[in-house]
């Protein structure tokens, strides 16, 4: 995975989102309701809900670690 500073600044809305985690969109809406997750908040303009880019790719940089620790101690 790239390091955060090759990742542009900035905001994408929740559909591109979607795409960079490969799930549908109402799954980003349920990772909301989810405050353990840690996944980052949302700005809200004229109804849509935008994220910022660095910070949900440092959310994908950590949800790979925790799963590859998992794998790991499963395996040991």
């Amino acid at each position: 995975m790239a390091n955060l500073e090759d990742v542009p600044e900035g905001y994408d809305p929740d559909s591109v989102v979607a795409r960079f985690f490969g799930v549908h969109v109402k799954s980003i809406k349920r990772w909301d309701r989810r405050p353990g997750l840690g996944f980052p908040g949302a700005i809200e303009v004229n109804g849509r809900k935008y994220r910022n880019r660095r910070e949900y790719h440092e959310f994908a940089r950590r949800a790979a670690a925790a799963h590859a620790s998992k794998a790991k101690a499963a395996t040991t």
